[in-house]
């Protein structure tokens, strides 16, 4: 077996084949202590959260609608506490103030629709009460029944049938401003369900609705 090479042999071949290649070797080292630097100087990224932003600047007139908002990634860091995100439920609900466009909506920024506070599937009807002084008696929150005597408006009291009921505990949403010049009696705005509206849509038009207060 023929004897090893004496390790001064490698070493010198070693050192031979670094004199040999040094520019290129030296190129490398340059080259990886650039990227070392570049790497130690860069931020890094920071992770992104999808919010929902206004498309275009809207009021608070009306509910928003489908378009209204869009989807947008933003550095985690800047997302303000309570933003909307994609899945939210928005469309039908109303601003509680202007937004410009750009802006991220945050919960605090919509309210439900009034009815949809009270139950998911009331929606807000306008009831004409013939009695102004009975809806003088009411303020938001009051829990009214609404009666329909039928023909009542063509018939004397005498000879006026009973009232039936139409719409049972129902609470009073809002009281709007009598109307100048509008039709007789008071109106108000109820939540009740859309099979109870349909029925007080058909009462309204042949009979005197009047309401009696909840405790």
């Amino acid at each position: 077996m023929a004897d090893a090479a004496p390790p001064y042999r490698h070493r010198g071949a070693l050192a031979r084949l670094v004199d040999r290649h040094r520019r290129v070797i030296a190129t490398l080292l340059a080259a990886a202590a650039l990227l070392g630097a570049v790497l130690a100087v860069r931020p890094l990224s920071a992770p992104a959260a999808q919010v929902l932003v206004a498309t275009r600047d809207l009021d608070a007139s009306s509910p928003v609608a489908s378009g209204d908002l869009t989807t947008r990634a933003l550095p985690a860091a800047a997302v303000p506490e309570g933003a909307l995100r994609p899945a939210t439920e928005t469309e039908g609900r109303t601003l509680n103030a202007p937004v410009r466009r750009g802006e991220v909506i945050t919960d605090a920024r919509l309210t439900d629709p009034p009815a949809r506070a009270h139950g998911p599937d009331l929606v807000a009807v306008p009831v004409r009460v013939a009695d102004p002084g009975a809806v003088a008696l009411l303020s938001p929150g009051s829990r009214v029944d609404v009666l329909a005597a039928s023909g009542a408006g063509d018939l004397p009291p005498a000879r006026a049938g009973p009232a039936a009921e139409v719409v049972r505990d129902r609470p009073v949403l809002a009281l709007p401003a009598p109307e100048r010049g509008g039709e007789g009696g008071a109106l108000i705005l109820i939540a009740a369900t859309p099979a109870e509206a349909r029925e007080l849509a058909g009462h309204a038009a042949s009979s005197r609705l009047s309401i009696t207060i909840r405790g």
